[in-house]
């Protein structure tokens, strides 16, 4: 085959590529420059042969058509290392990840799908020789596009490395920051990828493959950004995920609902997350759904970390419903206000599959200007969950302005400023706000988190939340009595208002028609009858206390007294006042 005299690509014949195809990127080999069919009139750059077999013609010489397959190779010393582990003269072309995963098991390595924490606790158990593990694994799972995946491996490797005294030390870390600057130029994260191989190249001097890898991100990111038309057209056709956060109270739900009720004519499937195990908020919006399947719980644990990886499998069953012909205008998670933002937004650039299919339009944090100061300047045993939310934030809704003066909103203001001085910040009450300033507004930013968060691509940092904060749900059959009810959670507030960050219910009381509702922060306590219980619906209250030092016994024993003993039928008045100590009728 004749290659052209001048040099005019930016490859040559026999170079292993990667190409953009109507099916996704897929892996091949050059077998012919400046490519003509019969017919044509215009000539082509490349004709490639991939994999699978078929041949194809690259239509331009851009990297959003074409790159290099793997510009890395295998660095000296792993197949030493990797003796360690497979006991026989090791052929690292044969080496697979199957194998890989399998000595990692060995090793005692535990992984659950999306479990951070789990990897990070079984990441510190493993001996540092395991970094040649990882190292291949990475390698592997970029050949096979697994981009998500081979970030993570690199930097689990790089982990264990950094625990080493290996005297090539550096020259290995170099090597999987340029493993990782590949997986973020397949994320099309150009300044992040141009980051990672400057690191490289401080680390290892010698090696000029590092400045290339450079080069070729920065040259990509120029061409992103000439380009940036086609791009945005191409996550346009991605499903938008909004991501409502906030500490606990803020007033999250009640912005759900307003967003559900504003925007009747948009199809939203809905992704509830609780801390505890009694949902409670989904009950509070069921009603604004044609049916059960759009609205998704995940309660129990929380999104950041516990319940990680339910989160991806949720996102992949949506996914089916959509491959199946179910349109959705967008997707809503709501976390739970214990929630890192983080860590949910990782999930997007973990799984390929839900990168493909779903993109973070914006993280939007709800803060209750009454508490949002106590909260950030809180000393907590874990991480501070409020700090989180507001740095992630592209946008933060300054709730509850009415409960509050005007210098304390300026407070707020000033203190948001100093944690996050990007985000953009809109005063509301009861959640209220131009949805068009917080959905579809592309708010989201790889490479703005990447420049103030080096470590995103790490999914295994650990998310650790106060150990004193828990849970206390409560499910009751029947109907409560209201004068007790009201005893009960006059109790709640005088005795543990200080310390009790969240309740919230629906319950049934006796003689009313209609749910009761509730909700409070701190002592500051909220009630009123919303729907209509149906002819025949069984009767049941469901109940969640989320703070510090709760006594699960007592509060259980004391929300069971409420129940209601006689079956008279008693009249309550719909416009009972809670905590009056009246509201019967006859």
């Amino acid at each position: 085959m004749e290659q052209p005299t001048e040099k005019k690509y930016r490859y040559t014949v026999g170079t292993s590529v990667k190409c953009h195809t109507g099916r996704g990127w897929q892996l091949g080999v050059i077998v012919r420059i400046d490519y003509k069919e019969p017919g044509w009139s215009k000539v082509v750059p490349y004709q490639v042969r991939l994999n699978s077999g078929p041949l194809i013609y690259v239509p331009a010489d851009t990297p959003e058509l074409c790159i290099r397959a793997s510009a890395i190779e295998t660095p000296d010393g792993i197949k030493s290392a990797l003796l360690d582990f497979f006991h026989e003269d090791v052929d690292t072309a044969k080496v697979t990840i199957a194998g890989i995963q399998k000595a990692l098991n060995d090793l005692g390595w535990e992984e659950d799908e999306g479990d951070s924490k789990k990897a990070v606790e079984s990441l510190k158990k493993l001996p540092v020789k395991a970094w040649s593990l990882f190292t291949m694994k990475s390698m592997l799972e970029m050949e096979k596009d697994l981009c998500g995946a081979s970030a993570a491996s690199a930097g689990r490797a790089m982990v264990l490395l950094e625990r080493s005294e290996l005297k090539d030390k550096d020259r290995l870390l170099a090597h999987n920051l340029g493993l990782r600057a590949y997986s973020l130029i397949d994320f099309m994260a150009p300044k992040a990828a141009s980051v990672d191989a400057s690191k490289a190249t401080e680390l290892d001097k010698s090696n000029e493959l590092y400045k290339g890898i450079k080069a070729y991100a920065d040259d990509l990111a120029a061409f992103v950004s000439r380009r940036s038309k086609e791009r945005k057209a191409y996550e346009d056709s991605k499903v938008p995920v909004t991501v409502l956060t906030g500490f606990l109270g803020s007033g999250k739900t009640t912005l759900l609902n307003y967003i559900l009720k504003e925007q009747k004519e948009k199809k939203y499937a809905v992704i509830e997350n609780e801390f505890g195990a009694v949902g409670v908020d989904d009950q509070l919006i069921r009603n604004k759904f044609d049916s059960d399947e759009d609205i998704i719980e995940m309660n129990n644990g929380c999104i950041c970390c516990t319940v990680r990886g339910d989160l991806i499998k949720t996102l992949k069953k949506i996914n089916f419903m959509i491959a199946k012909g179910k349109k959705f205008d967008g997707v809503i998670i709501e976390t739970t206000g214990m929630a890192d933002p983080a860590p949910v937004a990782q999930t997007f650039f973990a799984d390929d599959d839900v990168a493909g299919t779903f993109k973070i339009d914006g993280i939007i944090t709800v803060v209750d200007c009454k508490w949002i100061i106590e909260r950030l300047d809180e000393e907590k045993k874990g991480e501070n969950e409020a700090v989180e939310q507001v740095a992630f934030a592209d946008v933060i809704l300054l709730n509850k302005t009415d409960l509050v003066d005007k210098a304390r909103v300026d407070k707020v203001k000033a203190r948001i400023l100093d944690i996050n001085s990007q985000a953009k910040m809109i005063e509301t009450k009861y959640s209220r706000v131009d949805l068009n300033k917080i959905t579809n507004i592309g708010g989201f930013s790889l490479d703005r988190v990447l420049a103030s968060d080096e470590e995103f691509f790490n999914f295994d940092q650990e998310h650790e939340h106060d150990s004193s904060v828990s849970s206390v749900g409560v499910v009751l059959k029947g109907e409560l009595e209201m004068t007790k009810f009201n005893r009960f959670i006059g109790k709640m507030m005088r005795e543990k208002g200080v310390d009790l960050y969240r309740s919230k219910g629906v319950v049934a009381i006796q003689g009313m028609n209609k749910r009761f509702v509730f909700q409070a922060v701190h002592m500051l306590f909220g009630g009123e009858p919303t729907t209509a219980w149906k002819k025949g619906e069984k009767r049941v209250s469901r109940m969640i206390f989320i703070g510090k030092n709760l006594d699960e016994k007592e509060i259980k024993e004391d929300a069971e007294a409420c129940l209601a003993k006689s079956t008279a039928a008693l009249q309550v008045d719909e416009k009972f006042i809670f905590g009056s100590g009246s509201g019967y009728k006859a």
